[in-house]
């Protein structure tokens, strides 16, 4: 009798033992925990360096905008003193034939030459000489031509004054753009999700397949008896970490790869703009023209639109930069969403 009691009385301690389905589900909670757990923690580090990307592309594509729109304001301004100085050459040519009392053959060709360079010149000078025909003393006439030829020449030198400002302010722009294309490479490239992290998404994704198989064996082998408690968290588990099986982490590295590669080549034109706006900049076109070396005036011209040119490209750099840079921001933030309820519930 004492040994049917004892069986008895141990019934109720068995009929609470764990089967072999049970512990394999609660060590496969275990596993989720062990892979799935600090993913927020380090996804949040690449945000944060994606956001400092962002912010340094941003400034960037401002400064290199500033610059080709200085380069282009840079550009008219040449083209307006340029016609100064030929509508100065034609009223200066004027000067010397009343000066001769007459026009000189070598000034008469020079003034035609002039006149048909320009529209505006045209216009100008036509009306300057209707203005010396009106005059009846050779003293007026000299006056209204060099008043005329005063007035030239302060619009060029102001106009010197600013193409000059503005080509340093382009240059400034620019080196600016070319830094934040570099510090952009170097952000992006920590960026990068490493192969350890890879891994561990990897594992996460393949311990929630574990443990849906794991809850299923349970409920097939033990039915009503399992403990509803171990069931009720596995499913709140795989309702919130499953959705790590739609994580592309590679889509980060992408990204980050994509805008360091931008922002390597916008830091190799951005030099490139640099350089030629100081080369252009080291010159003056009012020189250039008084020279009289047609070549000279060529190259002028050359240098600053190679610059201008350059420079866009740098600034489309920085723009595609800050683009890849905001998709990244976006991914970890889809990813970061995920961890942050998937850890919340592997806490429980």
């Amino acid at each position: 009798m004492k040994k049917i009691a004892l069986i008895f009385g141990l019934l109720p301690f068995a009929s609470f033992a764990e089967s072999d389905a049970q512990i394999a589900l609660n060590e496969t909670i275990d596993i989720v925990r062990t892979h799935c757990s600090g993913v927020s923690a380090r996804m949040e580090k690449i945000k944060k360096m994606a956001g400092i990307g962002t912010a340094v592309n941003v400034i960037g594509t401002a400064a290199g905008a500033g610059g080709v729109a200085s380069g282009v304001v840079k550009y008219y301004t040449d083209v307006d003193m340029a016609k100064n100085m030929v509508e100065k050459a034609g009223v200066d040519a004027l000067i010397n034939s009343l000066k001769e009392r007459e026009l000189s053959a070598e000034n008469q060709a020079l003034l035609n030459n002039v006149i048909e360079i320009d529209p505006d010149i045209e216009k100008n000078l036509s009306a300057l000489l209707d203005e010396l025909k009106a005059q009846e003393t050779l003293e007026a006439k000299q006056e209204i031509l060099e008043n005329r030829s005063n007035e030239l020449q302060n619009q060029i030198n102001t106009k010197q004054d600013k193409s000059t400002t503005l080509g340093n302010v382009r240059t400034g722009l620019f080196v600016a753009d070319t830094a934040t294309n570099v510090a952009g490479a170097i952000v992006s490239s920590n960026t990068v999700a490493d192969d350890d992290f890879v891994e561990q998404i990897k594992k996460c994704t393949s311990s929630i397949d574990l443990l849906r198989n794991a809850r299923l064996r349970v409920k097939v082998e033990d039915g009503d008896a399992a403990d509803i408690k171990t069931m009720d968290l596995s499913q709140k588990i795989l309702d919130k970490c499953s959705e790590y099986e739609y994580v592309n982490i590679q889509q980060i590295n992408n990204l980050a790869k994509g805008a360091m590669v931008s922002n390597s080549i916008g830091a190799v034109t951005g030099s490139a703009a640099t350089i030629t706006s100081v080369l252009g900049n080291n010159k003056k076109l009012s020189d250039e023209i008084k020279s009289g070396d047609a070549k000279n005036v060529v190259e002028y011209n050359r240098m600053n639109v190679a610059s201008n040119v350059l420079g866009g490209v740098t600034t489309a750099a920085s723009l595609t930069g800050t683009a890849l840079n905001a998709s990244q921001i976006k991914t970890a933030k889809q990813i970061l969403n995920i961890s942050s309820e998937c850890e919340e519930v592997l806490k429980w």
